[in-house]
């Protein structure tokens, strides 16, 4: 679908958004695509990063004429791809394009770091406003690494936390995958050894998904790990970082108290974003859509002044409560159900509150104060809860 900025704000009719927005750019470029992966990305080249860059800031400036005047940018979340590979200069030009283009409050600025990053670039990058690095370590054994597919060594991983440390970077999340091949319990034990040790203001601990389509695959056919296992490890994970002082503030995310991402609870409590560059996704109101993953459509609809999307979508009232449901149950916290109802008053909630003394009577959710959650140690059962109160 190829639609203009102009027929874009129409369709939305921009409704007041509440509060502020973040702003998501997405980097599609790797060296190497890891066997896991299903972001969409590309090999990496200077020329074609070059072209995404002068791509990106014409889409920032012609974003910011639609999206610009009423609301406030308060988190910039650099993902990809490796955006990594890009040096201070070219992180700092986008800050300053973006401050330049937007009404702005900026208070958190992520990068998606790999660990062979240059570690010469870090004091770069804080000084170009990068307030928050997650670092894609995965595992600190380099025997999981290797089976990972992974491009990084434990050595290089080690190097870029010293310089971390040296150039006293504001905030580190370390990136974690667990329920791997190959991971035992002792490798669970050194990573969060590690935590100790280096005490990162937030951690991540994903389990490995979507692997039908990747070639990681076939590692998984050949040494599958059972789920009962798999819960096992993403449960020590849990009780370690507790220990460690950590809050499970959402499924797969743990902070130091005033640590957790803004930007990623932007997600989460369901608050608007945009997404620039291909592949990336914007929320806004009662529309959501997705920018092409393909990098040649994008850059050749940013040059002639339009956006070619691969999806778009209306949300109705009903789309919206069970989105909002469902993104909600993800945090700690869940949602507050008086003021979600007070939010949807044209909506009947009968159907929800039956379903939803069902599940509090069996343990699955719990109800406190007003509030709508899903214990901690239900967190791996969390897909069906939701889908269990929402269909």
């Amino acid at each position: 679908m190829k639609i203009s900025y102009p027929d874009l704000a129409d369709k939305i009719h921009l409704e007041p958004v509440e509060g502020k927005f973040g702003l998501y750019l997405h980097f599609p470029f790797c060296i190497g695509k890891c066997p896991y992966c299903h972001f969409y990305s590309l090999p990496y080249a200077e020329q074609d990063k070059n072209i995404w860059l002068e791509s990106l800031r014409r889409e920032i400036a012609r974003a910011a004429r639609i999206f610009g005047h009423s609301s406030l940018v308060e988190t910039i979340y650099f993902g990809g791809g490796t955006p990594s590979l890009m040096s201070p200069e070219e992180i700092a030009k986008l800050i300053a394009d973006i401050k330049s283009a937007f009404h702005h409050e900026i208070k958190e600025v992520t990068l998606e770091c790999n660990p062979e990053a240059p570690s010469g670039w870090l004091r770069g990058w804080r000084e170009a406003g990068v307030t928050r690095l997650s670092l894609g370590v995965q595992s600190f054994d380099d025997k999981v690494l290797k089976i990972l597919g992974r491009r990084h060594s434990l050595e290089m991983t080690w190097k870029l936390l010293e310089k971390a440390k040296e150039v006293n970077f504001p905030s580190l999340n370390f990136d974690f995958m667990t329920g791997l091949p190959g991971e035992t319990e002792a490798t669970v034990e050194a990573n969060l050894e590690t935590v100790k040790k280096l005490k990162p203001r937030h951690v991540s601990v994903y389990l490995l998904e979507e692997l039908e389509s990747v070639p990681f695959r076939v590692v998984w056919e050949k040494s599958p790990v059972p789920e009962e296992l798999m819960a096992e490890r993403f449960e020590a994970y849990a009780a370690g970082l507790k220990n460690l002082g950590y809050e499970h503030y959402e499924i797969s995310n743990y902070a130091r108290t005033g640590f957790e991402c803004l930007h990623n609870l932007k997600y989460w409590q369901y608050q608007p974003f945009l997404g620039l560059g291909p592949a990336a996704a914007s929320h806004w109101g009662a529309v959501r859509w997705q920018t092409i993953s393909d990098f040649n459509k994008w850059k050749a609809a940013v040059k002639d002044d339009f956006l070619w999307l691969e999806e778009f979508l209306v949300l109705s009232r009903q789309e919206r409560l069970r989105e909002k449901i469902a993104f909600g149950l993800r945090l700690k916290v869940g949602i507050n159900w008086r003021q979600l109802k007070a939010n949807f008053p044209d909506l009947d909630f009968s159907h929800y509150e039956q379903k939803l003394d069902e599940l509090v009577q069996s343990g699955d959710l719990g109800s406190s104060d007003g509030r709508v959650y899903i214990p901690e140690e239900k967190f791996l059962l969390s897909n069906s809860i939701m889908a269990s109160l929402i269909f």
